[in-house]
C-alpha cells in the first residue's frame, strides 16, 4: 500500500512538474509613442531563414497592456506594426517581466510603409544587452572593413558597378586585370578572411550559452558542414539550446536523398487546396523551391532559377515554387514582382516543410521522373552545375 501511495505521489509530482514547465511564459508590456488608434503592434518569432511555428499576436498600439507569450527557452521576438516593414528585435526569456518603451518613426513615402525603432528602452530582458552588444560589435567591424574598401577603391568600384549594370562582362574582366584591380581583389579577399576570423571570435566568446549558436545563425550565412568544428567547440548547454539544436540540423543535416518525394496539400493563389504528388510526372526532372518573401537569399536565387528554366524547360525541367510565408498578401505581392514562369503555391498549413524536413530556406529539392529525390539544398553555382550535368548525360 505504501508503494502504491508513493507511486501516486510520484506520478502527481511528475505531472505537476510537466504542467509547470509547459506553463512558463514571458510577460511583455509594450508602451510606444508615435502611434495612432488604428495601429496594431504585431509580435512574431524572429527567424534566421528558417520556417517556424507561427507566433502572431496583435494588440492595439495605443493600449498599454501586458502580453503573455508561452516560452520555455530564450527566443528572439520581432515587434513590428501591422502593415509596415521593419521591426525591433527583443530577446525574451521565460519568467521575465519585460517592458519595451520608446518612440517609433513611421515612413510612408516609399513603395512599402516602413517603421523604425530608433530609441527603445528595454527593461527586464536579461539577455537583451549582451545580444545587442554582440550584434553591434560585429556590424561595426564589418562596416569598418567595407568603408576602408570604399575609401581606397571608390573609383574602380564605380566602374565595376556601371559595367555590371550594362552587363559588360569583358570590361569587368579587363578592370580586374589592372594593377588597381588586383589590389582591389586582394583587399576584398583579405577582408573576407578577417570577417571569418572575427565571426568565430564573436561566437566563441559566448560559447557557454545559447547566444553562441544564435550568433552563428545571425551572421554565419549559409551554415553547412563546413562549420561543424565551430559548433563542436560550443558547450553542451549551448548545443542543447533551442538555437543550438537548430544549428546542429544545419551542420549535421538529415538527408531526403533517395526517398520518394512526399505528397503534400498546398494552396494556390486562388485559395484552393491542391494535392502535390511528384510520382510519375511527365517531365524528366522537377525542381521544388522552398522560399519566402522575407528571405533575401531566396529572392537572390530567382535569377539563377529563371536562367535554368529558360535553358532546360523545353528539354524536360520543370520548377514549382512553394512559399512558407505566413502572410498570403506578402506572398502574392512578391510573386507579381518576380514574374516567374512556373507554378507557385503556399504551404499555408506548414505540412510540406515538416514532410520535407525543411530547416532553412532557400531549400531546393530535385526529383526525377519517378518522384525520387536525387539532390537537395543546392544553390547558385552548385545548383547550376548539377542541372547542367543532368542534361549533359
Amino acid at each position: 500500500m505504501k508503494r502504491l501511495a508513493f507511486f501516486v505521489f510520484l506520478l502527481h509530482s511528475s505531472l505537476f512538474a510537466l504542467h509547470t514547465f509547459a506553463q512558463k511564459e514571458a510577460r511583455i508590456t509594450i508602451d510606444l509613442k508615435g502611434v495612432q488608434a488604428e495601429d496594431s503592434v504585431t509580435m512574431s518569432w524572429g527567424t534566421f531563414n528558417k520556417p517556424t511555428s507561427p507566433l502572431i499576436l496583435q494588440v492595439g498600439a495605443n493600449d498599454k497592456q501586458t502580453i503573455r507569450i508561452p516560452l520555455n527557452e530564450p527566443r528572439l521576438i520581432i515587434v513590428s506594426l501591422k502593415g509596415y516593414t521593419g521591426g525591433y528585435e527583443l530577446l525574451a526569456s521565460p519568467d521575465e517581466d519585460i517592458t519595451l518603451s520608446g518612440r517609433i518613426r513611421k515612413d510612408k513615402s516609399g513603395r512599402r510603409p516602413k517603421v523604425d525603432f530608433p530609441k527603445m528602452t528595454v527593461t527586464g530582458a536579461s539577455w537583451q544587452t549582451p545580444y545587442q552588444q554582440a550584434v553591434a560589435e560585429y556590424l561595426f567591424h564589418l562596416d569598418s572593413l567595407n568603408e576602408s574598401i570604399s575609401d581606397d577603391f571608390r573609383d574602380i568600384q564605380k566602374l565595376i558597378r556601371k559595367a555590371k549594370e550594362e552587363k559588360n562582362e569583358q570590361s569587368i574582366a579587363e578592370m580586374y586585370q589592372t594593377i588597381v584591380g588586383h589590389e582591389y581583389i586582394e583587399r576584398v579577399t583579405s577582408n573576407y578572411t578577417n570577417m571569418k576570423d572575427f565571426y568565430r571570435t564573436v561566437v566563441l566568446r559566448q560559447k557557454e550559452n545559447f547566444l553562441a549558436p544564435m550568433l552563428m545563425l545571425r551572421f554565419g550565412g549559409n551554415i553547412d558542414k563546413s562549420q561543424q568544428s565551430l559548433y563542436d567547440a560550443l558547450s553542451e548547454a549551448a548545443r542543447q539550446s533551442y538555437y543550438g539544436r537548430e544549428v546542429k540540423d544545419l551542420v549535421y543535416p538529415p538527408s531526403m536523398i533517395g526517398n520518394i518525394a512526399p505528397t503534400v496539400t498546398v494552396q494556390n493563389q486562388a485559395g484552393e487546396n491542391k494535392l502535390l504528388s511528384f510520382i510519375h510526372q511527365t517531365n524528366r526532372y522537377l525542381l521544388l523551391d522552398f522560399w519566402a518573401s522575407w528571405c533575401e537569399p531566396c529572392l537572390n536565387e530567382v535569377p539563377n532559377l529563371k536562367r535554368l528554366y529558360e535553358k532546360y524547360h523545353d528539354k524536360g525541367l520543370d520548377i514549382i515554387g512553394l512559399s512558407v510565408d505566413r502572410n498570403i498578401d506578402d506572398w502574392k505581392e512578391t510573386l507579381e514582382e518576380m514574374d516567374e514562369p512556373w507554378c507557385n503555391y503556399i504551404d499555408i498549413d506548414k505540412q510540406a516543410i515538416m514532410e520535407y524536413q525543411v530547416l532553412y530556406i532557400p531549400c531546393i529539392f530535385i526529383m526525377d521522373a519517378n518522384g525520387k529525390i536525387i539532390a537537395e539544398k543546392l544553390r547558385g553555382k552548385d545548383l547550376s552545375d548539377f542541372i547542367d550535368k543532368l542534361f549533359a548525360e
